[in-house]
């Protein structure tokens, strides 16, 4: 019983010993300082660059190739989504509606030049002043005794473009 214990142990240990032998070898591999390959150098010329990254057991570096399409460059750029942003955002006031949707009911004179009150299909009333936004595209450039102008700057399509709307006051009786 002795003997068998005493063959295991000696086994055992020579077994040790050869692994040890084997990865001695190899040890100086591990640890052997490879040349370290700069991504100046990868730019310069990729096909050389690679060919010494895999000698010196390097991973290969990562090279950029400008035919393409940048896989990290954001799809959106910051104007886009600043145009995205004012374009959903919330209408308030004359800007709900287009300039065929309301109806010129009065023009005043102030100290700063003439006011136009307009009102919506629901009797709701809004006051245009020069430079008020009507509809998503139009503002008032300018403001008469008789008639108020909006001029348009964009279309449906977003082609920039000019356009003037003219909403005549009616004189009172008339429709």
């Amino acid at each position: 019983m002795m003997n068998r214990v005493y063959l295991k142990n000696i086994f055992l240990a020579g077994t040790l010993v050869a692994s040890l032998y084997c990865v001695g070898g190899a040890w100086d591999i591990a640890f052997a300082q490879p040349e370290v390959v700069t991504p100046e150098a990868a730019t310069a010329n990729p096909g050389q660059a690679l060919e010494a990254a895999l000698a010196g057991g390097q991973n290969p570096p990562f090279v950029y190739i400008h035919e393409r399409p940048d896989p990290f460059f954001p799809f959106l750029t910051q104007e886009i989504i600043k145009a995205e942003a004012k374009a959903n955002a919330e209408l308030i006031g004359p800007q709900k509606f287009e300039p065929a949707q309301l109806t010129l009911v009065a023009i005043v004179s102030d100290k700063r030049g003439f006011l136009a009150m307009v009102q919506d299909s629901a009797g709701i009333g809004y006051v245009l002043r020069k430079g008020t936004k009507v509809g998503e595209m139009g503002e008032v450039t300018q403001i008469t005794q008789h008639k108020v102008i909006i001029e348009q700057m964009k279309n449906v399509t977003g082609q920039r473009t000019s356009r003037k709307v003219e909403m005549i006051l009616n004189k009172e009786g008339e429709k």
